[in-house]
């Protein structure tokens, strides 16, 4: 954790040292939102699909070809579920994760409109898990999200695009780590202002 969050740390001081490299055009506020299909690659869930989303937020120093920026967000990557047999008895779990998140963002700008983009940070993950009639509850831990994307320029303020994000949440349980690859292939649009 302390790896990640000094890597912030330092892309969020290298923006703003940078920023005099983007002045020639203005930097924006924006809102981004996220809608689309999410895949838990642990094989111990029989049903490892779900709707996921996630609304991000942000500020982005503006260049002629490139863009870079920080965002702040939340994501819900929905529900995993399975079951498994205990004597005569078949117990279902599930789990479902979410949290905030933290982190840079770039994209690269091609003269039709198009771009490239990418993001990398420090995401919170908090996994709630029932386990059939054995209880259930709530866990934290941090880990990390990285995602890559392309999208279109509609106008000057509005993108739509697609992309793929991997989430890696991480846990405590009973005094050890466990970690979940959560992928998540969505839709988006950008606003900024």
């Amino acid at each position: 954790m302390k790896k990640y969050m000094q890597a912030a740390v330092a892309a969020v001081a290298m923006a703003v040292v940078s920023s005099g490299a983007f002045a020639a055009d203005q930097g924006a506020f924006f809102i981004n939102g996220n809608l689309g299909q999410s895949h838990f690659h642990d094989r111990g869930f029989s049903d490892r699909s779900d709707t996921s989303g996630a609304l991000r937020a942000g500020y982005s120093w503006q260049g002629e070809t490139a863009d870079f920026g920080i965002e702040t967000g939340y994501v819900d990557l929905g529900k995993a579920s399975g079951s498994v047999a205990i004597g005569t008895t078949v117990v279902g779990f599930s789990a479902k994760a979410k949290g905030p998140l933290l982190g840079v963002n770039g994209r690269y700008k091609f003269r039709n409109k198009m771009y490239i983009s990418g993001r990398a940070g420090w995401f919170h993950t908090k996994m709630d898990m029932n386990t059939g009639g054995f209880g259930s509850g709530s866990y934290n831990g941090d880990g990390t999200y990285a995602g890559v994307g392309v999208g279109y320029d509609a106008t000057q303020h509005f993108s739509l695009g697609v992309g793929f994000d991997n989430y890696h949440g991480r846990i405590k349980f009973n005094g050890r780590k466990y970690g979940e690859s959560i992928g998540v292939f969505s839709g988006f649009a950008e606003y900024r202002f």
